[in-house]
């Protein structure tokens, strides 16, 4: 029986926390974002606490106590509380990675290299984002920890939804044609080009460079600003527009992965739901501009970016494991 599934429903019920873990973690992240975008980050000036307690301070006697032990950082009880919510749901996924990884570690029944890597690198991404999430405090916003704690995240994603895609998989799959061979590369490439566009976007919103350039398709007029090559740290201008022109390198190359796509039929509904995130990504980004980047708009440029990057990884899962099972049915 030939199907264009590369996924059975019933091998992915062992995979809920999985599934849950991930859905959680690009909360996380978003719930970072929106953090970041209404200036909360530094709400609470110590960590892992709020001004010494486990929660917001919002009662009488407890603002009292951080007034009088951090009389240079005012309470702000909202901002405070969109942090302190932030942390709860960081740590919460935090315990369910462990519990994932651990569970994996040390089960009795038989394990592959592949599931112990994933856990072994689960751990070890937690263990650095927690570490950046402290300095992220410590170090007052410094971008650079920042994009670190923003790349982390991201890559703490990437790892589960991969792991829920790959973990598994099985071999009672019979396909009629073998993936054409050129997919493969074509898509880790997009997943490098996006993965690049996602940094540059980080390294815009930890320099708050989003407003840079307040028109489009100019750039305060210009419509090629001097680009102060030398001060890629410093010079708003030019962090703004590297993400722009990575944007259209962007646009161009996924436009062009997800048309090769629609040519095969097993790969067309992936390859609509990029073009449409693709043009979605396009317009908040322009709207972000000339709106002047309300929160609400570039917090859902964010998440569609985020699911832009996990529709790629999951062509990339599916190209992969078709071509493995086609090799192995063939062998």
């Amino acid at each position: 029986m030939t199907t264009n599934y590369f996924l059975s429903p019933q091998s992915r019920q062992g995979s809920k926390l999985v599934l849950f873990t991930t859905l959680l973690a690009f909360v996380v992240i978003v719930l970072g974002a929106y953090t970041r975008l209404t200036d909360a980050g530094l709400s609470c000036p110590d960590w892992p606490h709020c001004y010494g307690y486990i929660t917001a301070p919002h009662t009488l006697s407890q603002l009292q106590g951080a007034a009088q032990n951090y009389p240079l950082a005012p309470v702000d009880v909202k901002k405070a509380w969109t942090e302190m919510t932030h942390r709860y749901f960081a740590g919460s996924e935090g315990i369910l990675i462990l519990i994932f990884s651990l569970s994996t570690l040390f089960a009795r029944k038989v394990k592959n290299i592949k599931s112990i890597s994933i856990a072994v690198i689960l751990i070890a991404l937690l263990f650095m984002q927690v570490m950046l999430g402290m300095l992220t405090v410590t170090e007052k916003l410094k971008p650079v920890i920042v994009l670190a704690h923003l790349l982390t995240g991201l890559s703490i994603l990437s790892v589960l939804w991969w792991a829920y895609l790959t973990l598994p998989l099985h071999t009672n799959i019979s396909f009629a044609n073998k993936p054409r061979p050129y997919l493969t590369p074509w898509a880790w490439i997009a997943l490098f080009i996006l993965a690049m566009q996602i940094t540059l976007g980080g390294w815009v919103s930890t320099h708050y460079a989003g407003l840079a350039c307040v028109d489009f398709p100019y750039c305060n007029g210009q419509l090629l600003p001097n680009m102060q090559w030398n001060q890629l740290s410093s010079d708003l201008t030019t962090i703004h527009m590297l993400h722009r022109i990575g944007a259209m390198v962007t646009a161009v190359y996924l436009s062009f992965f997800a048309l090769c796509l629609l040519a095969q039929k097993p790969f067309r509904v992936i390859a609509m739901v990029i073009l449409a995130l693709l043009l979605s990504q396009i317009t908040l980004g322009i709207l972000n501009i000339i709106w002047l980047r309300p929160v609400w708009i570039a917090l859902t440029h964010q998440a569609v970016a985020i699911l832009l990057l996990l529709t790629i990884i999951t062509t990339l899962v599916k190209v992969t494991s078709r071509k493995m099972l086609y090799d192995y049915q063939s062998a």
